[in-house]
């Protein structure tokens, strides 16, 4: 969803509330209580909203700019987990169980903005309307199809399939049809995918190379736009 960021930046959370997965079904009443509930938090590239381990009881929207999901192991290598763009909600877990945040949850940009909304606010007003706690159920069975989607792509498989995979993966989330192909909306590094997938950075370059001769990849930059959908699911062996 593009969108010009009005005067009133509750206004626009409030229009991408109402687009939100499973939120748009709530009643108009519940998602104005929320935003009204809600606090705005604009982050600096690299800031953190939330810690693995640390106590989160709030339900989060990106509103602008981007999160990064990620667990960094003990010799503080990054796993990246997914990417969080406007429209996405966090901290629905730690919210309901009380337990820490399952991941560090760090801004890819520059002034992203986050409507922090506080869990009590959040489950009082379950309580008046079902569908939000349909919302969360959506939402939950989204991100765990997502999950499956990603262990289905084993560390067994060779490279150049679990890259085919997740680059498919990301096209049903972030695709954009262009004349050319399939673009990717949002920025990701050579980096990116090597975390995402525990290859090197020089494994992500070759298995890139080798897809783009192949015909069904443009790579620019950090952008990334599949030209043949068909003959990267042949690579993904699907």
């Amino acid at each position: 969803m593009t969108k010009t960021s009005p005067a009133n930046p509750k206004e626009f959370a409030r229009a991408i509330l109402v687009e939100t997965l499973g939120f748009r079904e709530c009643l108009p009443q519940t998602l104005d209580d929320l935003v009204a509930a809600g606090s705005l938090l604009r982050l600096g590239k690299g800031e953190v909203l939330a810690q693995r381990g640390h106590p989160f009881d709030a339900l989060a929207l990106v509103v602008q700019g981007a999160l990064e999901s990620r667990i960094l192991n003990p010799d503080g290598r990054r796993h990246l987990i997914s990417f969080m763009q406007p429209g996405d909600v966090v901290g629905l877990i730690s919210m309901l169980d009380g337990l820490g945040h399952i991941n560090d949850l760090v801004a890819r940009s520059a002034n992203t903005l986050v409507l922090r909304i506080p869990g009590p606010a959040v489950r009082a007003l379950r309580e008046t309307d079902p569908m939000l706690g349909r919302a969360f159920e959506v939402q939950l069975a989204f991100r765990s199809r997502l999950l499956h989607e990603r262990l289905a792509a084993d560390s067994g498989m060779p490279i150049e399939a679990r890259v085919a995979r997740l680059l498919i993966a990301l096209s049903s989330l972030y695709g954009e049809k262009r004349p050319e192909g399939l673009a990717l909306k949002i920025k990701i590094s050579q980096e990116d995918l090597g975390d995402w997938l525990g290859v090197s950075r020089q494994g992500i370059n070759t298995v890139l190379k080798a897809l783009t001769a192949k015909g069904l990849l443009q790579v620019s930059y950090s952008r990334l736009t599949i030209v043949n959908i068909e003959g990267l699911r042949m690579a993904a062996l699907i």
